[in-house]
């Protein structure tokens, strides 16, 4: 029983660990940090594969010792059903686990790009500002440079000429 437990925590704890790790073929890593990821968990169920190789030849070897007693192999036997109902329901975690973790892949997705937006807004409003004030000061010095004259106004300024040349002698 006890070998039985420790199997099992062993694949709940490599399987935990290493379905994190999954990804799909649209999130951008590099391969060969992939390929190495994907090394590092087949060496392992490999190793896990082996344990339960073991594991069940060891099941094997007490079978034969206490053939006599049928009750000891229905209760084994017993067991290994339930061992292969806790793997089945470990597989449908597994795979529950990895789809959730493509939502949560999706979802960070978007958040980098709405932060990437944040900080192009942030590093482009100054200059935003810049072109704004700019425009603003030109149309200003258009207005300044543009001022209405009227007929009258050109007469008088002529009229206020021809009065300061009429009273200053002529060289």
């Amino acid at each position: 029983m006890k070998k039985v437990i420790l199997v099992l925590s062993m694949m709940l704890l490599v399987f935990g660990t290493e379905c994190y790790g999954a990804v799909s073929d649209d999130v951008y890593v590099r391969k060969d940090v992939f390929d190495a990821k994907m090394d590092t968990m087949n060496a392992k169920l490999d190793m896990i594969l082996e344990q339960m190789k073991e594991f069940r030849e060891e099941q094997k070897a007490q079978r034969k010792d206490i053939t006599e007693l049928t009750k000891t192999v229905t209760v084994q036997s017993t067991r290994m059903d339930g061992l292969e109902e806790r793997m089945g329901d470990l597989k449908n975690s597994l795979e529950g686990q990895i789809s959730n973790l493509d939502g949560r892949i999706g979802d960070l997705r978007n958040d980098i790009y709405l932060g990437l937006v944040i900080l192009g807004i942030v590093v482009g409003l100054p200059a935003v500002q810049k072109a704004l004030q700019k425009r603003e000061e030109r149309k200003a010095a258009r207005e300044a440079f543009q001022m209405p004259f009227t007929l009258d106004d050109v007469r008088r300024l002529i009229e206020e000429n021809n009065a300061k040349l009429a009273g200053k002698p002529q060289a």
